[in-house]
């Protein structure tokens, strides 16, 4: 692997790679380094689930207290209004929470930097065309590479406390068609959680 000029970890994977400059309300822009596999252009997105299937973002046995929900009032709005926001250490596991390719990587920020728009991520193309971000993972806590397949329940990522964050903890949403900070996040709902929605100060472990 190398890295970018903008700290992104990319790999030669042999793909038809594009830059695509997107913005970020949280840090003025991103650079991410979008490597789409000549398979997954060719492909496209399928048409949407009714309601696609998704796995709470860590290992089954583990669990998490979940501290912002659906429509938090500190930051679950507007365009974030779908998001979760998982109470973790430093160093936890984190899972895909459906399967697909990864299209965007950052590990180089350090924990409790306090910075918006300096969090590590992974981010996830579905074969819908939705997106699965994940935030605020630990200094070199990305385990995946640009452009791998990945199974829904593998091992992705280290949780952290990068970026805009107050404590330790794991932030994810799904957009659709639209991966940079500030796209428009997606309802979903996680089918090994139990049955409700999951709600603000409650502890859910991955059945």
């Amino acid at each position: 692997p190398h890295r970018d000029e903008d700290g992104l970890r990319t790999r030669h994977l042999d793909q038809l790679m594009t830059w695509r400059r997107v913005p970020n309300v949280r840090a003025g822009h991103l650079s991410i380094f979008i490597a789409v596999t000549a398979v997954a252009c060719s492909d496209g997105p399928t048409a949407p689930d009714p309601e696609p299937t998704y796995l709470l973002p860590f290992p089954v046995g583990d669990s998490a207290q979940l501290i912002q929900g659906n429509n938090g009032s500190f930051t679950h709005f507007g365009p974030s209004a779908y998001g979760f926001d998982f109470r973790m250490t430093i160093g936890r596991g984190v899972t895909a929470m459906r399967a697909r390719q990864v299209v965007a990587v950052e590990e180089r920020y350090l924990d409790g930097n306090r910075t918006p728009g300096q969090e590590n991520l992974v981010f996830l193309r579905h074969d819908d065309g939705t997106f699965a971000r994940y935030y605020h993972l630990t200094v070199n806590g990305a385990l995946v590479s640009l452009g791998q397949r990945v199974a829904a329940g593998d091992t992705i990522g280290l949780s952290g406390d990068t970026g805009y964050s107050t404590t330790p903890h794991l932030h994810v949403d799904v957009t659709r068609d639209c991966v940079a900070w500030g796209c428009q996040t997606v309802w979903i709902r996680f089918q090994n959680a139990g049955a409700d929605t999951l709600v603000a100060g409650r502890v859910y472990r991955a059945q």
